[in-house]
Order: structure tokens, then C-alpha cells, then sequence
């Protein structure tokens, strides 16, 4: 049964491959060739009178024989050329039950790779406390003299591509904001440092004075009212018209027993702050021993 579908096979595809002209034109140029062949040697074929008297059925048995050969030749190639295709081809193997647990356990312990994030783009505008320096001839912009501090000073970075236009350096805490810079711009990859806070040491009360500085001489504008903080915690943040706000937590200390009485440090994180709180509790909670009687 197996050996007739093969050969019905090979009868459907000498069939369709037979009325293709590419298969057709090399069978009717040699029944041509060999009709003008016999004519020319004086032994040409003796036709029914119905074929020499119309060319045209003439012409359709020429293209019916020419048709026959070509099916003849492609009938008799089929069988190889199928039998070739047929071996070529995979075999299909079943899954058995014992392999089904074997193939899910294996693509179990394939280890999918799973997208990585692509790191988000760092902020154009970036402040930080920079530098600490000591001023002892400084004076303002119309040249008064001022008192001898301690400057410390934040650099305000551009890491964007872009420039960044009228940038500004407030210091504030929840109930207080000091501008204390004029407006300024940075180009990509350009700095700026600037002093946020002074501290006067040289006094009978040391404190921290929160001057504003002009745009055009980088200098304390005169006459300008210095903001007196108190310890705690502040803010430096630099505004800009073309880049969102940056921020950065500082924490202003006053010591009474330090010649340096006032310092200004960048605020540790939260979790560090909670770590430093609970030492502290912890220390506050030691048992006093009880005065006795003889004290």
C-alpha cells in the first residue's frame, strides 16, 4: 500500500512539473529538430491527410507529443529524486513518558537571563561641601573690611551636556531660607565654588553669618543683612532655570569647649543617623547608682 502512494506521488509531481514551460521548450525544439532532420534526408514521417491539410492540429500534435515526452522524462526521474527528499528528512522520534520529566527538569535548571536596567542618567546639577578656607583680609564689595572667618565652601558641578542658565545657592531649614549667592551659568562639565556659610571665630561669641554674594564681583554685597542660624539642620540647594533642583543635607554643630566652636558637615544618611541615635539612647539609659545614706 506504502509502494502505491509513493508511485501516485511520483505520477502528481511529473504532472505539475510537466506544464512547466522551463521543462517544456528543450522537448519541442528537439521534436522540431528532428522533424527537419527526416524531411531534409528524405525520410520524413507519413501524416494522417487531416494534419496536412490543417496546420493548426498540426501544430497541437506537435505540442501534445512534446507534452508527452516532457511527462514521460519527469515520470521516470520522480521516483529517485522523491526517494532522495524523503531520506533527507529528520526523522520524527516520539516523546516517550520517561523522557518528558527528563526535558522539564532541564529547562528548569536553564537559568533565564533576565533584562538588565540600564542605570539611570545621573542629575545635570550636583552640590557638595567642597573646601574649608580661611579668610583673615576679606572685604566686601565697596571695600570695607570685614571680620577674619572661616569659609566653607560648596562646588556646584554641571555633569549634564548641557549648559545650565541663572543657577543660585540658597542655605535654609524648614523656617528660614538665605539666598547666598547672585545668579551664575555652567557649561557642561564646568564648577563654581562658593562660600555658603562664614564662621567667626575671633569673638567673644563665636557664630555663623550667612552672607549674599553679588554676581558681578563675587564679593559680600555691602551692606547686607547676614542671616545668624542656629545649630541644626540645613539645606544647601542650587536652583536653575533649565535643570531640576539640587539638594544636600548638612548638619551645623556648636561646641562650647572647642576652639572652633562652629562646624558645618554633610549630614549622614538616614540609616546611619538611626544607628547613631540608638548608641546614644543607649548610653543615656546606663543605670546611675542610688546616692546612700552617708552621701
Amino acid at each position: 500500500m506504502g509502494g502505491l502512494k509513493f508511485y501516485l506521488r511520483c505520477v502528481r509531481d511529473a504532472w505539475r512539473s510537466s506544464w512547466d514551460l522551463a521543462n517544456a521548450w528543450l522537448p519541442l525544439a528537439a521534436v522540431v529538430v528532428i522533424y527537419g532532420a527526416l524531411r531534409f534526408t528524405g525520410h520524413e514521417p507519413v501524416l494522417p491527410e487531416f494534419f496536412e491539410q490543417n496546420v493548426l492540429a498540426l501544430a497541437a500534435a506537435y505540442v501534445v507529443a512534446a507534452w508527452l515526452a516532457v511527462f514521460a522524462v519527469r515520470l521516470i526521474a520522480a521516483p529517485p529524486r522523491l526517494y532522495a527528499a524523503l531520506e533527507a528528512r529528520p526523522p520524527l522520534v516520539a516523546p516517550t513518558p520517561e523522557a518528558a520529566p527528563l526535558a522539564i527538569a532541564a529547562a528548569a535548571a536553564t537559568p533565564v537571563a533576565k533584562p538588565v536596567a540600564a542605570p539611570a542618567p545621573l542629575p545635570p546639577l550636583d552640590v557638595r561641601l567642597h573646601d574649608q578656607i580661611h579668610e583673615t583680609q576679606m572685604r566686601d564689595a565697596i571695600g570695607e573690611a570685614m571680620p577674619a572667618a572661616r569659609a566653607y565652601v560648596a562646588r556646584v558641578s554641571n555633569r549634564g551636556d548641557k549648559a545650565v542658565h541663572r543657577c543660585q545657592i540658597f542655605l535654609g531649614n524648614p523656617t528660614h531660607i538665605q539666598v547666598v549667592s547672585g545668579p551664575f551659568d555652567l557649561e557642561p562639565g564646568q564648577h563654581r565654588d562658593l562660600p555658603v556659610l562664614r564662621v567667626i571665630d575671633q569673638s567673644d561669641e563665636p557664630h555663623a553669618l550667612a552672607y549674599y554674594l553679588e554676581s558681578e564681583t563675587w564679593q559680600v554685597a555691602a551692606g547686607q543683612a547676614a542671616w545668624l542660624p542656629d545649630p541644626g539642620r540645613f539645606k544647601v540647594k542650587v536652583l536653575s532655570a533649565d535643570a531640576p533642583t539640587a539638594a544636600l543635607s548638612v548638619d551645623l554643630t556648636c561646641s562650647k569647649t572647642k576652639p572652633e566652636a562652629w562646624t558645618l558637615i554633610e549630614a549622614a544618611p538616614p540609616t546611619e543617623r538611626r544607628k547613631r541615635d540608638r548608641a546614644g539612647w543607649a548610653g543615656a539609659a546606663t543605670p546611675v547608682a542610688e546616692p546612700n545614706s552617708g552621701d
